[in-house]
Formats: C-alpha cells, structure tokens, sequence
C-alpha cells in the first residue's frame, strides 16, 4: 500500500488508508468522537501526520480508527533569486486535529512519542485528580473551518485576540454560499467573514460585503 506523500484535502482517514472497516461492535465506538488538538513540533506538522497514517496503516487495528485534518493551504513563495513556487502554508504551526475517542486518543500518545501533548481546557472542570479534560473542537465549528479552508479564494488567517465581531452573516455568493459567521470589518475599511474556533481563537478570510447577507 502506498501512503500519500501529501495531505491536498487536509485529511487522513485511517480506516482508508488500511483498508479495514471499524468494528461497530467494538466497546471503544460506544465512546464520542471529538476532533482533539495535538501538539507536536514546530516544522514537523505534515512529517507527524505522515508517521500516524504509516504507523497504523499496515497493521490490523480497525479499533484505531481516526481522522487527521492539518490546516493547509496554497501560496506561492517568491525567493531573492526569481524562483517562484506554490507552496502548502500551514495555517495552524505546531496543531494537528485527530478526530477519534478518548480511548483512542490516550493509545495514539502513548505509542507516539512525537505528539508531545494534547491541548487541554482551561476552564474545565478538574477530576479527582486535579487533572482538567481535554480539549475538543465542536464538530459544527470543525466542518465550517475545513469548508471556508478548502473552499477559500482569498488567504485564511487564525486571529488569537479577541476581536469585535460584527452581525451574523451568511455568505451569498460564490464557492463558500451558505457559510455562516460574523463580519468583520477591518481598519483598512476592507471585510471579513469570521469562525470562531474553540481555543484557537477566530479564522477569518477576506470577504466583499456585497456577497454577505445578514442573519435574522
């Protein structure tokens, strides 16, 4: 089996790649799945994702089935000497989402010393342990951002600080029709559609205002 070299859709399915079908009657798919945040290395988000996909791929282990999303998209890159080349810019440097269960998530790191820690929430409620739970990303927030990725004509930026989002609106127009969030307008007087994103802040990408429509 051959392993792709790259992740053009920003998605890894394990259960493809091995070829292999998750057991339904397995305990582990009684448990949620939820779209956790790995941290790894800088530099190394697309080799890291690579590794889990082999890792797993050429053994039988159906109840290790998961989703890998690394957040990429398309530029090109100019160097000094002229030469011009379209290359994949992660959106999120150090992130990789893994969609699979709790118990799936604890086997991935303790097999994989190259994920050093999973995010975890803040203002979640510590155990009896005084350890607080992992942090997830919604599965409606996941689907927006990988469509307003995937679908972008214009760079996507993750924006960390808060920022003053306006109105609800949905877009109207061209590839991304239907896509809800909140403008955004920018001090250069230009707008933006904008995802708020659990724990990472707001993903928003150029937007006219004339393909925007406002939410009752």
């Amino acid at each position: 089996m051959s392993v792709p070299q790259h992740f053009p859709a920003g998605e890894m399915s394990l259960a493809v790649a091995a070829g292999v079908s998750p057991d339904l009657n397995n305990a582990s798919e009684e448990e949620p799945k939820r779209w956790y945040i790995a941290v790894v290395m800088h530099n190394t988000e697309k080799a890291c994702c690579k590794k889990l996909v082999e890792t797993y791929s050429f053994i039988d282990r159906p109840d290790l089935d998961f989703e890998i999303y690394l957040p990429s998209q398309k530029e090109l890159r100019v160097w000094r000497n002229g030469r011009r080349k379209k290359v994949d810019r992660i959106l999120i440097p150090t992130y990789i989402f893994i969609r699979c269960t709790e118990t799936v998530r604890k086997t991935i790191k303790q097999e994989n010393s190259f994920i050093r820690h999973f995010m975890k929430n803040p203002a979640g409620c510590p155990n009896e342990f005084g350890i607080r739970p992992f942090a997830f990303i919604p599965d409606h927030q996941m689907m927006s951002f990988r469509r307003m990725v995937g679908d972008a004509e214009m760079p996507v930026t993750i924006d960390t600080s808060r920022l003053h989002v306006g109105a609800k609106v949905r877009v109207k127009g061209g590839k991304l029709i239907g896509l809800e969030g909140n403008v955004l307008r920018e001090a250069n007087g230009k707008t933006s559609i904008v995802l708020a994103i659990d724990f990472l802040g707001c993903a928003k990408m150029e937007m006219p205002l004339e393909l925007l429509e406002l939410m009752e």
